[in-house]
């Protein structure tokens, strides 16, 4: 009988109901309410608690070429997650079944509700879809339309009445810092306002994550640096953020914890510390001095050391012993500058993907 119901229960969720319809279906059909809850439990996966999804052997192929495989991972709420990857490994591919705009050829993925339950991006994309704001590398507001009519008129499309529109129309332009721009039509904004524009109709409906595709990107660096802090003001409010951009300084500043996307899968994930401390646990060390003479110091530090545009580089496991040489071989007053780093996280990454 128990084997019997738990491949019921698997049946059912396969064809596409949610837990609460095989939960009234089997107990329509008589079963008792003890036994249907635990085996619900078990053929259910939930979000676990703290996690704003789980992803779940997500698989996608065009035609013969296989874009992603067996992509497991779990957001955690309220943090700001990257993902990194070269160029054409699949990240816009990920983040649009992330969302429900594109459907995965196999495995899920799994958002958590405000009720503590959780929805299927697969199999219940109109529910889940509702959690999500996506701002794409392509622009999604209206040319047209001032910044006011834009955000009002996405509220009405997620089903917002007119005053509501209203209200959270202002109160998102006030958030990401258009309220002076509100009547100026979107064509005449700067590149930079423009994309806060982008990020604020991916907010009209509130949601409690917010995906990024290459936000910064074509911005100069001072509204980089902007955008970096409306990024930071959006997550401080509650909003879970998934990144993605081939600025990996900005992954490294923004993100709490990074995936790294690599031959269709997810080959590593941890904060930028945690990859740095597996991949490359070296230090860099540099060494500058007035008379450019480093003769001395490249016998004393040996083949590791080399020269690069007028300093000596020395890549080491053993930073104090290093110093310690230098302090002992350099003539006193001759140090310039002595400079000691960890890898950046564009080193790792070319480690990690064999570049």
């Amino acid at each position: 009988m128990d084997e019997l119901l738990l491949e019921r229960i698997h049946f059912t969720a396969k064809a596409g109901l949610s837990r609460k319809q095989v939960v009234k279906l089997l107990l329509s059909a008589g079963w008792p309410e003890k036994l249907v809850k635990r085996y619900v439990q078990k053929a259910f996966k939930e979000v676990a608690k703290g996690d704003a999804l789980q992803v779940r052997n997500v698989g996608k192929s065009f035609g013969a070429n296989t874009v992603l495989e067996g992509v497991d991972f779990d957001v955690r709420s309220g943090e700001i997650f990257g993902l990194i990857g070269m160029s054409g490994a699949g990240k816009t591919t990920l983040l649009n079944i992330l969302v429900g705009a594109l459907s995965p050829d196999s495995g899920d993925v799994l958002v958590a509700m405000p009720d503590g339950s959780s929805a299927s991006v697969r199999k219940e994309p109109v529910k889940a879809r509702r959690m999500f704001g996506f701002s794409t590398q392509s622009p999604s507001f209206y040319d047209r339309l001032t910044v006011r009519e834009n955000l009002e008129h996405f509220a009405r499309l997620y089903g917002l009445q007119k005053e509501d529109a209203r209200r959270r129309a202002l109160a998102v332009m006030d958030l990401v810092g258009l309220g002076s721009a509100r009547d100026i039509e979107a064509s005449k904004l700067s590149g930079g306002m423009q994309k806060r524009l982008d990020i604020a109709c991916a907010l009209i409906h509130d949601p409690s994550i917010l995906v990024l595709d290459e936000p910064t990107a074509d911005l100069d660096p001072i509204m980089r640096k902007n955008l970096w802090q409306l990024m930071r003001d959006i997550n401080v409010k509650g909003t879970t953020i998934i990144l993605a951009s081939h600025f990996l300084a900005e992954i490294e500043l923004l993100c709490s914890r990074i995936a790294i996307l690599n031959s269709s899968r997810i080959v590593d994930i941890g904060s930028a510390k945690d990859l740095r401390n597996v991949y490359a646990r070296n230090f860099n060390l540099y060494v500058q001095t007035f008379s450019q003479d480093y003769s001395r110091l490249l016998r004393a530090l040996g083949k590791d050391a080399r020269i690069e545009g007028g300093e000596l580089v020395l890549n080491t496991s053993k930073p104090k012993r290093a110093l310690s040489i230098i302090a002992k071989v350099l003539l006193e007053g001759d140090v310039a500058s002595v400079n000691l780093s960890r890898p950046s996280l564009g080193e790792v990454f070319e480690k990690v993907v064999g570049r």
